[in-house]
């Protein structure tokens, strides 16, 4: 009798255990592991740090702006074949925590404080290229982030600041679906003769706008 208590026990340690090491390596997650219900079928559907294709759990996440940009970007894969320019677009990863030395090796690579988090290479309308902040609730422009956004718009891109996932996709859709490549001389003057107006080669809202709760508020402010 001894001996199976003592293995009874051994076993609800064992799952104690198991749910304290899954909590680490679920992210976003309001529940904790030890107590939660989920537990079982989101380590059986859930994802790792240890599988080499590995990504965010999404099944409980709070919604933050990493929710809402990995939302962006699974739009974006999803729409290649209507806009193939989406191929190409990406993240600059030069927020998020990290250690002493990381952040001083990644700084000496290159990486800056300030740029946006989306990019999209592809001249469009009357603009070179496409960059997009994201936010979430009550979050708001750093300096550097201003002054990015700035100087990208005053270089000829189109720049917003999004704080959900369809107000981004709101952007880059109607970003995709301007004309083409009309910053030369010649494109301008084909477009003239087609009739295509400036204004059919621009966007429909003040570049450098802000975009939060269906609103749009330009120039940058808030």
């Amino acid at each position: 009798m001894m001996r199976g208590r003592r293995e009874r026990h051994r076993m609800k340690v064992k799952r104690i255990l198991a749910r304290l090491s899954w909590m680490f390596k679920v992210k976003d997650c309001w529940h904790v592991c030890t107590f939660c219900e989920h537990f079982d079928m989101c380590k059986e559907n859930g994802i790792t740090k240890k599988e080499e294709n590995s990504q965010m759990n999404m099944k409980y996440a709070i919604r933050s702006e990493d929710t809402e940009q990995i939302g962006v970007v699974q739009w974006a894969e999803w729409n290649i074949g209507r806009y193939p320019e989406l191929k190409w677009l990406h993240h600059v990863p030069n927020g998020g925590s990290r250690n002493k030395s990381e952040a001083v090796k990644l700084k000496q690579m290159g990486v800056k404080s300030g740029v946006s988090d989306l990019c999209l290479p592809y001249p469009k309308g009357i603009y070179c290229g496409l960059y997009i902040e994201m936010k979430y609730g009550s979050n708001r422009q750093q300096p550097t982030q201003k002054e990015f956004l700035t100087d990208m718009a005053a270089a000829g891109h189109f720049v917003a600041t999004c704080y959900s996932a369809e107000e981004a996709v709101k952007v880059i859709e109607e970003y995709c679906k301007l004309p083409g490549n009309v910053q030369s001389e010649v494109s301008k003057k084909v477009c003239a003769m087609a009739g295509i107006s400036v204004k059919d080669r621009s966007m429909s809202f003040p570049n450098n706008s802000i975009l939060k709760d269906g609103k749009v508020r330009g120039g940058g402010a808030w």
